[in-house]
């Protein structure tokens, strides 16, 4: 089943130079404005004038957001407080404001996909009537969001959050700060992977939601850091994205199991019982058989992680990382 990953559209400004990696030479402040610049204009970009599809594009434009986020999560100590609580809920209220459209596209998809996935026991009209509902449905959000106003909030806040970057107080960003950037994000993971094995029904959903977010913040971060020891964090990067992408497509079955409860979509209840159930079982085989993925990805204590960072990144970047 594919789902809904957070791979990168092509830039309609054509390849970058540098991209999102911080290189060995530059400092972290540097870096990461220059990043965070990059990551706003390209979404931007693809919000103001969506050249390809436009589910595509207004994916393209969430990540990128989220990109800023992950690089704020990054240097959260240096910025303090007062600017990173703001700015990473700006750029969070940003994204939800294109959520609605993003998740009616992807129930679309995740239809079809049970539909292809499951094709040897249902029967070829199985779930028709219930994917046709749902592509009016989204194309009817879509528009909404496209033409109605929501593209245009999104533009605006956006281009007052680029302006702000270059304010960003960097001054005492250094290798330090990603290390403990990193650790933090691993340990919102791997303490979110305990809850969803470890807690009941509910607060499993709740807390495979949580890590599907902090798998996918990190990996960002093993991104910004390839330049570091590119065969190494190329190889966690793909790991990790392969974990963040399984657990969005968990999430699009649990948004899928919540849609089957709308008595629109079908005219009488029987095939919404039959896709909330289908959708529901599929999850729960897929948490399953992310454990052993998981265990390999989050095998160290958060210390323990940190501590091979700093071994990481000191034979890098030198004992001070690149000069400031």
């Amino acid at each position: 089943m594919q789902g809904g990953t957070d791979v990168d559209s092509p830039s309609p400004e054509g390849p970058r130079t540098t991209g999102y990696r911080l290189e060995v030479t530059e400092s972290v402040a540097e870096g990461v404005r220059r990043m965070a610049h990059e990551e706003v204009s390209g979404a931007l970009a693809r919000l103001r004038e969506p050249r390809y599809d436009a589910n595509e594009a207004l994916h393209d434009a969430r990540t990128r957001l989220r990109k800023v986020r992950a690089l704020l999560r990054l240097v959260q100590d240096a910025v303090g407080p007062d600017v990173f609580t703001p700015e990473d809920e700006d750029y969070g209220s940003a994204v939800a404001l294109l959520d609605d459209a993003r998740e009616s596209y992807v129930a679309v998809r995740t239809v079809a996909d049970l539909r292809e996935d499951f094709s040897e026991v249902l029967r070829p009209s199985a779930f028709v009537d219930m994917q046709a509902r749902l592509e009016e449905r989204h194309l009817h959000i879509l528009h909404h969001t496209l033409r109605e106003g929501i593209v245009p909030q999104v533009i605006e806040r956006v281009e007052a959050a680029e302006r702000r970057i270059d304010t960003w107080s960097l001054d005492t960003a250094d290798d330090r700060q990603l290390e403990r950037g990193l650790r933090r994000a691993y340990e919102r993971g791997y303490s979110a992977m305990t809850r969803a094995y470890n807690g009941g029904t509910g607060r499993s959903a709740e807390a495979f939601e949580e890590w599907r977010e902090e798998a996918r913040y990190l990996w960002f971060l093993y991104r910004v850091l390839t330049p570091a020891w590119p065969p190494i964090f190329e190889a966690m990067a793909e790991e990790q994205l392969r974990l963040a992408s399984s657990l969005g497509v968990g999430m699009d079955l649990g948004h899928l199991v919540g849609l089957a409860d709308d008595p629109s979509l079908a005219d009488t209840p029987w095939p919404r019982l039959a896709l909330r159930g289908l959708a529901h079982e599929r999850r729960l085989h897929l948490w399953a058989g992310l454990r052993p993925l998981g265990r390999r990805l989050y095998a160290e204590t958060p210390d323990a992680f940190r501590d091979r960072m700093h071994r990481i990144l000191e034979a890098a970047r030198g004992p001070t990382g690149a000069a400031h």
